[in-house]
């Protein structure tokens, strides 16, 4: 079908972090509130779609039996998985519909029922590893998702690209020696949670299938331009997933409370278009977007709004920002770390 698939369960609004915690509710809530005050919900380009709960079997191909039922038990009497990620009652389900809405995403796509899809989801999940979760992550969302399409549909090659501007250590560390899977970060660094070093390749048979940028605080969209021609689109041209999922955090946004990059609306507006353009030549069209972070709760829904008009192709929805923007300059810095690894990865890929 000719749409753009919307899937969202109004359950994601119940999962309780507390008042204070940046992941909160009201990241979702505004947003669908704001998709139905500019008309976007009740547009024919846009479906949306209700997920299910991951099967423990689609959890299982992650995570190890023994994490997922320590988040089950911490969540069954309350407590603290890590110092950021808090278990309350209810917080093992609504993982598990999370990952469910990904798995959703995904299939849309394959099977037709949508062009693209954006899954507006929480909790997060890019900070989960196989046995491990935290960074307000506890199921590893777009991996569950990617084993999820390789099991059912038999696919062989996956592309993520994570613009969250945390990097997706957990789901680094669960493909670092997979070669079906080509994983591209671009994060702020120094910041949480410590990785996703330039260095960072990948091991054994997924040598080169692993690829960071870390970028500079104070970095702003502007870079996004090379990053695209230079690195992301010649690397999808090389692999040819069949299948791009987006680890698609919006805290690189340069009003966000935790972090210091300066994207604006538009980067992530220009970075969504291209991406559509490349998943038309490489994998028919598919492309999946996955909520991740971000945390300004006066921009992140106009931001996702944004994001979810341009990949339903409609032109009319402004991309502009609530707050003054900053100057958005060229980073040298950015551009000598480009060239330094387009060198590193001269060595695996056409590039």
């Amino acid at each position: 079908m000719n749409v753009t698939g919307l899937v969202h369960h109004p359950d994601y609004v119940k999962h309780d972090t507390g008042m204070d915690h940046p992941e909160r509710p009201e990241r979702i809530s505004l947003t669908i509130q704001h998709l139905i005050e500019t008309g976007l919900l009740g547009s024919p380009n846009i479906t949306c779609f209700e997920p299910t709960p991951a099967a423990i079997e689609d959890l299982k191909r992650i995570h190890t039996a023994e994490y997922i039922e320590r988040v089950k038990q911490i969540s069954g009497r309350g407590g603290m998985l890590t110092p950021d990620t808090p278990l309350r009652p209810g917080t093992y389900d609504y993982a598990r519909l999370s990952a469910g809405g990904a798995i959703l995403a995904g299939e849309l796509t394959v099977e037709g029922r949508a062009k693209n899809s954006f899954a507006l989801i929480r909790p997060p999940g890019h900070h989960a590893g196989r046995d491990y979760g935290g960074g307000f992550c506890y199921f590893n969302n777009i991996a569950i998702m990617i084993e999820y399409l390789r099991k059912k549909f038999r696919m062989k090659r996956f592309m993520i690209i994570d613009w969250d501007v945390h990097h997706g250590n957990g789901t680094q560390d669960i493909f670092y020696k997979d070669p079906t899977v080509l994983y591209f970060s671009t994060h702020q660094m120094p910041l949480y949670p410590g990785t996703g070093y330039m260095e960072e390749i990948g091991e054994g048979e997924g040598s080169g299938y692993n690829v960071n940028l870390p970028l500079p605080a104070g970095t702003t969209g502007e870079v996004y331009d090379r990053i695209l021609t230079e690195l992301i689109i010649p690397l999808a041209e090389d692999f040819r997933p069949e299948i791009i999922s987006v680890s698609s955090g919006f805290d690189a946004y340069f009003a966000d409370p935790i972090a210091s990059l300066g994207f604006t609306t538009n980067t992530y507006v220009s970075i969504t278009k291209e991406l559509m353009r490349l998943a038309e030549r490489v994998c028919r069209g598919r492309l999946a977007l996955v909520l991740e972070g971000g945390y300004d709760l006066g921009a992140l829904p106009k931001i996702m709004g944004c994001v979810i008009s341009t990949m339903a192709e409609l032109p009319d929805y402004e991309a502009s920002d609530p707050y003054p923007s900053p100057s958005q300059k060229r980073s040298q810095e950015v551009e000598e770390r480009i060239k330094k690894l387009k060198d590193t990865l001269g060595r695996y890929w056409r590039i």
